[in-house]
């Protein structure tokens, strides 16, 4: 595993494309754990899940997304299963190999800061998922714990470092969710 300085600052990092990108996140690293703000613009890569190298926390201040987790997780996103599932939320039929949890922002209205259960989401370092980010995108604050794997897409049931998944793959362009 790499080691890490004690103390670590990132700026403004452009995730995605760097003139379209679909993230733009600020980062904290002190000790190995860290604490970071993103700012959505679009939707993380659909075509497989990932995992995360920690256990992480993450707290929608402004805006919504449908963290999105396999219902059989030795499948792909678009894999059809036994089952089909209608959410209300996106008003769509899905024979695919999600389901969805809907996040939304704290500061979004007086509702969501009295009840912020629905604001915060936890999630194991092991726990596959991707995020559908609707127009309008979302502010997150994330904090996460020390890495204990590196973190990975599930390709047809089997673990691929991100280098290895985006040489094959390529970086797609996010899609923008109504």
């Amino acid at each position: 595993m790499t080691k890490f300085k004690k103390f670590q600052v990132r700026w403004a990092e452009r995730l995605g494309y760097k003139d379209y990108p679909y993230l733009i996140r600020w980062t904290f690293i002190f000790f190995g754990y860290s604490m970071r703000i993103h700012h959505w613009i679009k939707s993380d890569d659909n075509r497989f899940f990932h995992d995360h190298s920690a256990d992480l926390l993450s707290i929608v201040l402004k805006g919504e997304y449908w963290n999105v987790k396999p219902i059989d997780k030795d499948k792909n996103p678009n894999d059809l299963v036994n089952i089909i599932r209608y959410e209300k939320d996106l008003g769509e039929v899905f024979g695919r190999n999600e389901e969805f949890c809907f996040v939304e922002g704290i500061f979004n209205s007086w509702r969501t800061f009295f009840h912020m259960k629905k604001s915060i989401w936890f999630s194991k370092a092991e726990d596959r998922h991707y995020l559908k980010i609707p127009k309008g995108g979302a502010w997150t604050l994330m904090f996460e714990g020390k890495p204990r794997h590196k973190w990975g897409f599930y390709v047809n049931g089997h673990k691929w470092r991100p280098l290895r998944y985006f040489h094959k793959y390529g970086i797609i362009q996010s899609i923008d969710y109504q």
